[in-house]
């Protein structure tokens, strides 16, 4: 049960990132709904500076899995910046396992550049996201109750994620809450506190 759930937290975190950039986008942008075509544009293509996060911005996340319910702890900071790229950095303690991964992201597009996983660089995922649906709504998570963009998405290896964010009224990629079908069950991430940085 480690390794395959080692393997599908790593994946959601990753392709968690791969959304930062849309949810990024329109709370700069301040547009109304965003069709899906819109979205994926964005994902790929977007204003320069598109990343605004700051050194010691902070997010802190309670993490379950299916019928184990909660098994730990994720901490993600962004913990400096390098030309104009930014690294994020991610401390996850479950009860099977503990792991540290940095992911290095363009401020330009809000792609991942580089992953390094327990120091070791693994492969940055290519699993093109495909949007099923996306509305707003209020969610409650630990850190409090927020207005929020809900995003429903596929890839190939993934039947659903979905991700609750509010970058205007939090840091960083405004994730409160992140849900992820796996093998094992779905694995949720709720955001428990955050902090800005300098």
């Amino acid at each position: 049960m480690s390794r395959a759930l080692k393997s599908n937290v790593s994946k959601f975190f990753a392709l968690v990132a791969a959304l930062s950039a849309g949810f990024a986008a329109q709370a700069r942008a301040e547009q109304p709904l965003l069709s899906t075509q819109d979205l994926q544009a964005l994902t790929l293509s977007a204003p320069l500076n598109l990343i605004n996060w700051k050194v010691g911005d902070q997010m802190s996340y309670q993490v379950s899995v299916g019928f184990f319910g909660k098994i730990g702890s994720m901490n993600k900071s962004v913990a400096k910046e390098e030309g104009d790229t930014i690294w994020i950095h991610q401390e996850i303690d479950l009860k099977v396992q503990k792991q540290v991964v940095d992911m290095q992201m363009s401020r330009v597009d809000g792609h991942v550049i580089r992953i390094i996983q327990d120091g070791k660089d693994i492969q940055v995922p290519n699993d093109k996201l495909e949007v099923i649906s996306q509305d707003y709504g209020d969610v409650t998570v630990p850190a409090g109750t927020f207005s929020a963009i809900h995003i429903i998405a596929k890839t190939q290896q993934v039947s659903k994620i979905e991700v609750w964010a509010n970058p205007a009224d939090t840091v960083m990629d405004g994730a409160l809450k992140q849900i992820m079908a796996t093998q094992i069950g779905e694995i949720t991430m709720e955001l428990a506190s955050f902090k800005h940085g300098s």
